[in-house]
């Protein structure tokens, strides 16, 4: 078995005296497509950013094993709406932000930078809108965008928060295949998502989140009518097994 790439072990997060995560221990593995899943305030979003390092953790770790780092090996992805889509930049110049951390601040993008911003843009089936201001964009092809900055990055785990938000039904088909051919390719991808069924279809690993872990592992051990009322049930702090 593969080692574990990224994960928590305990994890607590606190925002002043409301606890938005509890006691989580979860790990995502390299060559897995992983759903985290569970209602507003569950925690989603905040076990993401924990394991992005933008949010710091109230107890636990983040742990990072196979001589990986967070700052080298992590694309994330945040929800768009926290993002300023008024900013006078081009398709072009968004993707190229993926390659900052391998170029650095104070260089400028070689060729082989280029292309890979090229690729990246070409991946995700926007390089044609490369000289467009990303404010004429729609909702889906800003997402179109944002996957291409993360895929130009190289990372080694992708992570995504609501990727398929405010996003059509034939480009959510698109995205979902492009993150599987992703994980297919060895990298470990983590997406947070309302769309239970997209998940259970496109993911082979299911993270179901309220509060704690309240189920974890392949879809057909986790999906189950038990778990889903747990983890969507308001009353619901515990973390249970997944049940056959």
């Amino acid at each position: 078995m593969l080692p574990p790439m990224l994960g928590v072990e305990n994890l607590t997060v606190r925002y002043g005296a409301q606890t938005a995560l509890e006691d989580a221990t979860v790990r995502f593995l390299p060559g897995t497509f992983s759903a985290i899943i569970g209602p507003n305030g569950a925690g989603k979003s905040t076990l993401l950013k924990t394991l992005v390092g933008l949010t710091p953790p109230s107890a636990g770790k983040v742990v990072f094993t196979d001589g990986g780092s967070v700052r080298d090996d992590v694309a994330y992805v945040p929800q768009q709406q926290t993002l300023d889509w008024a900013f006078p930049v081009t398709v072009w110049d968004v993707a190229m932000m993926g390659r900052t951390g391998r170029v650095g601040w104070l260089r400028w993008p070689g060729r082989a930078d280029r292309e890979r911003v090229a690729e990246a843009l070409r991946q995700t089936g926007v390089l044609d809108l490369r000289a467009r201001h990303i404010g004429a964009l729609s909702g889906g092809q800003r997402q179109r965008v944002l996957l291409a900055r993360m895929l130009a990055r190289d990372a080694r785990v992708l992570l995504l928060d609501e990727p398929l938000t405010g996003v059509d039904a034939a480009t959510q088909e698109q995205l979902m295949a492009l993150l599987r051919a992703q994980a297919g390719g060895g990298r470990a991808v983590v997406m947070v998502t309302h769309d239970l069924e997209q998940a259970r279809r496109w993911c082979d690993h299911l993270v179901l989140v309220n509060r704690r872990i309240v189920a974890d592992g392949p879809p057909a051990e986790v999906y189950t009518p038990r778990n889903i009322e747990a983890t969507f049930s308001s009353s619901h702090l515990g973390h249970t097994h997944a049940e056959a």
